[in-house]
């Protein structure tokens, strides 16, 4: 079974689950809040990763995985007490048993935290996703959408960092691209590792791109 015909399996199988997690999104655009760069289509790409990465070492891991990926952006949205609310009633739909229930919440929890060696296949499987997700084509898109009170570069320093830009207060939608190369090494599936080979070259393309733009204009080096 390929990753497309999964992706119909899973969405059938989870149905109910699916179509939840499907509305709880076009509320948030309804209402006129914003995406912040986690809207469906990314919950989307990290559930179809966490799924592709994970199915070669366990198959269910990879279920397990999906599902986590379709509700790890809720954190981004909603209040702790809102998003528990919601996650309890999105996992109540699938019916996991109490041991896979337990792994999906964990790994919710603990998604954006450095790698652990104590870290479970899921949550392994998660981690790899999101980044995977943070790294393609898609993402120069919603780095924008995420950052939007920051410019999309610094003419002065493009080419470098920033030197006050830190991974969590880029200076600029630019600088964020620096942090994304970070997860380089911190990719632990094999075939998250593999994957994602094209995309660290497409980030590195991308900032010579910038450069070059720059270059062409006389902006770059930056007059003194």
């Amino acid at each position: 079974m390929d990753i497309q015909e999964t992706f119909v399996k899973n969405k059938a199988e989870f149905r109910d689950f699916y179509e939840r997690v499907e509305k709880i999104h076009a509320s948030i655009i309804d209402q006129g809040m914003s995406t912040q760069g986690h809207g469906f289509d990314h919950d989307l790409l990290v559930a179809q990763y966490g799924y592709l990465i994970a199915e070669a070492e366990d198959e269910r891991v990879g279920e397990l995985a999906w599902i986590a990926g379709l509700l790890h952006s809720f954190d981004r949205h909603f209040s702790p007490l809102q998003e528990k609310k919601l996650i309890d009633e999105c996992l109540n739909l699938v019916g996991l048993s109490e041991s896979d229930n337990l792994d999906v919440r964990v790994a919710l929890n603990k998604h954006s935290e450095r790698n652990d060696p104590s870290d479970s296949p899921v949550l392994v499987a998660l981690k790899d996703a999101d980044r995977l997700a943070n790294i393609g084509a898609i993402n120069l898109i919603r780095g924008g959408q995420h950052r939007p009170n920051i410019p999309a570069c610094i003419p002065e320093t493009v080419g470098s960092l920033h030197p006050s830009s830190t991974f969590r207060k880029p200076m600029s939608c630019y600088d964020a691209t620096f942090y994304n190369l970070e997860w380089e090494a911190m990719l632990r599936l094999p075939r998250a590792k593999k994957i994602a080979e094209k995309y660290f070259n497409f980030i590195r393309e991308f900032q010579t791109l910038v450069v070059e733009q720059f270059r062409e204009t006389g902006l770059y080096p930056w007059p003194k």
